[in-house]
């Protein structure tokens, strides 16, 4: 790789999110990647920018990194960012020296992005970006630096991959003074929720679901101490924040370790509210009750559908049974629910949509989500509808009361879809506003939407 190094050393990470200016979403957090890639390079040196632009316009976004001058460009991409994070390479590929695409997508399709980009990280980015970043300032030959793919005779080459942090307290705090903090915090206010920014404990998840994306820290399963956690939890209150949400795949997959962090919480007298993400198959009314007393408000579960052959396809591994007894418990515990269902997964039939709309609205939930499938490269559900994709990535339908698109061919039609997660949203609503007098009106509802959607193709 022949790439000039330039006297400017400061290198710039965006976040290339652009929030919509309706946007509704209750799961608007700082992006914690950027954050450690950042907080990780600056410890050893080297100064470093992050442009969020969940608040930005386009014109704005630029602008911001450009004023900076970097010589080095870092751009995060998951399977719905594809297409921002390619424009801003197109875009800045003249105002610095080198450009990097890491996350999720080009983990696993890094030829995406190796036609814009110079360099595509696999896996964590902390010590690889770190290597990136000295390698480039010294003149060094980038093409020995483990976990990267970069092109070569016009073939993608990859150096292998690079062994994953194994002491996550090691790694120093994410660097939330380089986030737009203020931003975050009046984006909740104006909701009318407490703001909260987020913290994960762990790296990565031993479960294999179907439709889910293990590309950064893969399968295995690695833990921060409880000790480690709440500093973490005292220092992010303090940028003005009055919660926090543990973005771990399954914050309590160990139920000594919940524990020792719930004890932390209380031992320190450490008054705020949080929230996690769950699986129905390791948490039961005792631990939900350590969680409540040490300030835990809200529990999402992944439940993902209310018809045990369609868990079986998605390899959930629990049973229905098994999901309405722990929403049970959570809600008795006085800890709000919250939870997930995809609608018309491969293999699904009207009857099994229905039966996920009917289970899910039958629960004590005080959140409920319908989203179709996305099939993200290298999830099972990819394998299952590769051939029949129209669309690469996630696109942001820019009409219509459902913030989803289908982008595979389904033997359901789009609008089928979309008329049954419109019509699970206001059965929730129905029962969630009503509650024991919803009977009259939720009967009828469900005669007259159970029948339109059947005529549907």
């Amino acid at each position: 790789m022949n790439i000039e190094v330039l006297k400017i050393t400061d290198v710039v990470l965006i976040y290339p999110y652009f929030a919509p200016k309706m946007d509704r979403s209750i799961f608007r957090v700082p992006p914690l990647g950027l954050g450690y890639i950042a907080s990780y390079i600056r410890r050893n040196g080297f100064s470093v920018k992050i442009v969020d632009c969940t608040f930005l316009s386009w014109k704005k976004a630029v602008d911001s990194v450009r004023r900076l001058k970097p010589s080095i460009i870092g751009i995060y991409s998951m399977f719905s960012m594809a297409e921002p994070a390619t424009r801003f390479a197109q875009v800045l590929r003249g105002d610095c020296a080198l450009l990097v695409a890491g996350g999720p997508l080009p983990s696993v399709r890094p030829e995406i992005f190796l036609e814009n980009f110079d360099l595509a990280v696999k896996g964590e980015g902390e010590q690889t970006f770190l290597d990136i970043v000295k390698c480039f300032t010294e003149g060094g030959d980038l093409s020995r630096i483990p976990g990267i793919f970069h092109s070569k005779s016009e073939e993608i080459a990859f150096t292998g991959n690079r062994k994953p942090f194994k002491n996550l307290d090691t790694l120093p705090f994410p660097a939330r003074d380089l986030f737009p903090n203020r931003d975050y915090i009046l984006y909740w206010r104006k909701r009318g929720h407490p703001p909260k920014t987020s913290i994960i404990t762990t790296r990565g998840c031993p479960f294999s679901c179907d439709f889910c994306s293990n590309a950064v820290f893969g399968v295995s399963y690695r833990e921060r101490t409880a000790k480690n956690v709440v500093e973490e939890v005292e220092d992010a209150l303090k940028f003005g924040y009055d919660g926090i949400f543990f973005v771990d795949d399954c914050f309590t997959l160990n139920r000594k370790r919940v524990v020792e962090i719930c004890d932390e919480i209380l031992a320190r007298d450490l008054d705020f509210e949080w929230e996690c993400l769950s699986r129905v198959d390791n948490i039961d009314r005792e631990l939900a009750g350590k969680m409540k007393r040490a300030g835990c408000r809200r529990i999402f579960f992944g439940i993902e559908s209310g018809n045990e052959r369609t868990l079986r396809i998605m390899a959930k591994h629990f049973s229905l049974e098994e999901a309405r007894r722990t929403v049970e418990n959570v809600a008795s515990a006085g800890i709000k629910a919250g939870a997930f269902f995809i609608i018309g997964y491969p293999g699904e039939t009207d009857e099994s949509i229905l039966d996920t709309i009917n289970f899910s609205t039958s629960l004590p939930l005080e959140y409920l989500s319908f989203t179709l499938p996305y099939p993200i490269p290298g999830t099972g559900l990819y394998e299952k509808v590769k051939d029949r994709m129209t669309l690469t990535d996630w696109v942001r339908p820019k009409l219509g009361l459902i913030d989803h698109s289908l982008i595979y061919k389904s033997h359901f039609s789009s609008a089928k879809l979309k008329f049954a997660i419109l019509k699970g949203t206001v059965q929730f609503q129905i029962k969630k506003r009503l509650g024991r007098f919803s009977w009259p009106v939720e009967k009828p509802f469900k005669k007259i939407t159970n029948y339109v959607f059947k005529k549907l193709v």
